[in-house]
């Protein structure tokens, strides 16, 4: 009686315990399944900082996070050749084998450098690109609409803003007042969205002290550029970031409701092969399969090269192996004197070459 008892017990407390334990294993399943994916909060904290910057310079913005390696490689020549104004820019970074919206930029000493600086927020802004292009623009217009509640988006000597109203959402645009010149905003975004409604706080970018304070917002210098940085935009009906087919010839003076809908726009695929680095466990499991399988010949890639590069050099050092020479004493100790290299200081004329050519790449 006493172990039929017992056994009543043990089967009682079995049958309490499988509610917890199921509870427990979908826990365990929604944490695996949110570390996978952004939230919408970490989402906007991460849009907070652009949201508000024109529409072209946001695509080359979106553009280059997903070529992390390229915005570091970028931002430590522009360190070096602050000199040299967008137009020299342009000219030098011609041949040179970045992304071109990295190359877009490069003018933008200081917006490239906060990018380069920041590597997390590059790879997260990345992440969510590759993931889900529609999402993030989605998210930028929701912000938009937060500043234009506020009264701190508005027209002014700056940029220009245009709303379109659909059925079911409003679209905000926004483009530079003069085509041919861009200034970068900078601002605080708990002052200029309002009250931040999530726990995440927004990412905020410091500002030099000499910016121009306007309506909430600090503004950079003017940065004149030509028309081959206005190859990108955005189709915000469709939600997905587009590029011009052929090298912009002329600037666009029309609303930006029409521009993308031209036949010269296409829509932006990310290079797998240009990326040359790995993507993350986030990208993986929630972009398409093909953003894996380049990781994957990647690593695979660097493994053999590692490989070949060890056996190489000890075939190599075995073959210059000598064995060493006996000296007398009558031997003399030559001295040498090593003199200091000469740094020569950047100048325009190091990038042409005596036959008037450029030879871009290999001077940077």
């Amino acid at each position: 009686m006493k172990n039929i008892t017992l056994s009543v017990i043990v089967a009682l407390s079995s049958v309490s315990a499988l509610p917890v334990i199921a509870q427990s294993n979908a826990n365990l399943a929604h944490v695996s399944t949110s570390t996978q994916q952004y939230s919408d909060a970490e989402l906007d904290s991460v849009l907070a900082p652009i949201a508000l910057y024109p529409d072209t310079l946001l695509t080359h913005i979106l553009i280059a996070a997903t070529y992390p390696l390229d915005v570091v490689a970028a931002d430590r020549w522009r360190q070096s050749n602050k000199h040299l104004t967008p137009g020299q820019v342009e000219n030098v970074l011609a041949s040179v084998n970045w992304d071109p919206s990295v190359k877009a930029l490069a003018p933008f000493t200081d917006l490239l450098n906060t990018m380069a600086n920041d590597l997390q927020w590059l790879q997260q802004l990345g992440d969510n690109v590759l993931i889900d292009q529609s999402r993030v623009l989605e998210r930028v217009q929701v912000l938009r609409q937060h500043a234009l509640n506020t009264g701190n988006l508005v027209t002014n000597d700056y940029i220009e803003v245009e709303r379109e109203r659909e059925p079911t959402r409003e679209i905000i645009y926004i483009e530079p007042r003069q085509r041919e010149v861009v200034y970068v905003p900078y601002y605080d975004p708990h002052v200029v969205y309002g009250h931040w409604w999530h726990t995440t706080s927004p990412v905020r970018w410091r500002h030099h002290v000499s910016y121009h304070h306007h309506s909430n917002v600090y503004w950079s210098p003017s940065i004149h550029l030509s028309t081959f940085f206005f190859f990108g935009s955005v189709h915000w009906h469709n939600r997905h970031v587009v590029i011009h087919r052929e090298p912009v010839r002329r600037y666009y003076h029309g609303s930006p409701r029409k521009r993308v809908i031209s036949r010269d726009y296409r829509r932006w695929e990310h290079n797998t092969v240009h990326r040359r680095a790995r993507y993350s466990t986030r990208v993986v499991h929630n972009a398409p399969s093909r953003y894996e399988h380049a990781g994957v010949s990647r690593a695979k890639h660097l493994s053999n090269k590692h490989v070949s590069k060890v056996n190489t050099s000890k075939r190599h050092n075995d073959k210059n192996t000598v064995r060493p020479i006996a000296r007398t004493e009558n031997t003399k100790t030559v001295k040498r004197t090593i003199e200091p290299k000469q740094v020569t200081p950047p100048r325009e004329a190091r990038f042409q070459n005596k036959q008037g050519s450029v030879s871009r790449k290999q001077s940077i």
